[in-house]
């Protein structure tokens, strides 16, 4: 088994490389990316990370690209992540991890990349919210702050201009093919069930699941970690 390479530190915010974790490099191992959000996908999730690299996978973990939106949010930015792993990782069959906001750039990504496949979400909004942004001013005062924070806005009345306009459409998630796992609470405010019926007539493959109810806020912890490294392990046996 590959010893775990790891790397923690300051990561510029924008750019072609926004890693801050991997474990596990090694071009036998296939590859887990984990797309982190506003909410969830940071540091509060190297058990999780820790957990996939002894089993067997190859693991890398980024920040969402700010600004958003911004073009480092679109598939290629996924697709340029993938082939960084090239020589360090199986990427044949990789699997994307999409925590919130992460969870929009993981789906567009595989829509156009077949070697995704298949994209396990958490807390992920899909359109609703993207389609009617003044809806974010309603949400939980922590919700917003954090949103804040990873997008680089000026203070919450710019996220209604910033995540405008990036709602996902039918004609894009029908195209992809892999399995999409979908991790959702019954009081995120993020994960309306409007975007969970999208999900359900568009996708050609995909698991859903109930993550409890949460408090009114995006689903983590030891919970969200579990079901995330068990989809994983349902998706495809790693290659040791």
């Amino acid at each position: 088994m590959a010893l775990r390479d790891t790397r923690r530190g300051p990561v510029p915010a924008s750019g072609r490389d926004p890693v801050w974790w991997s474990g596990g490099l090694d071009p036998a191992r296939p590859l887990v990316l984990v797309v982190g959000g506003a909410l969830g996908g940071g540091p509060e999730c190297a058990p999780l990370l820790g957990r996939l690299v002894d089993h067997g996978h190859a693991v890398a973990a980024v920040r969402l690209p700010r600004p958003v939106p911004c073009t480092e949010c679109t598939a290629a930015s996924v697709s340029r992540l993938i082939d960084g792993h090239a020589h360090t990782a199986d990427t044949r069959r990789t699997r994307v991890i999409g925590f919130d906001l992460g969870g929009r750039p993981a789906l567009t990504a595989a829509a156009s990349d077949r070697r995704i496949a298949s994209v396990h979400l958490v807390g992920a909004p899909v359109s609703r919210l993207f389609e009617e942004p003044d809806r974010i001013l309603g949400l939980p005062p922590a919700t917003v702050d954090a949103l804040v924070a990873a997008t680089g806005a000026a203070g919450g009345e710019q996220l209604p201009y910033l995540l405008g306009g990036l709602a996902l459409r039918p004609e894009q998630l029908y195209e992809i093919r892999g399995t999409v796992w979908v991790g959702h609470a019954p009081d995120d405010p993020l994960t309306t069930p409007q975007d969970l019926a999208l999900l359900k007539l568009t996708l050609e493959s995909s698991v859903f699941h109930d993550l409890g109810a949460t408090g009114g806020t995006a689903p983590r912890g030891a919970t969200v970690h579990r079901w995330l490294a068990d989809g994983i392990r349902r998706a495809g046996s790693p290659t040791r």
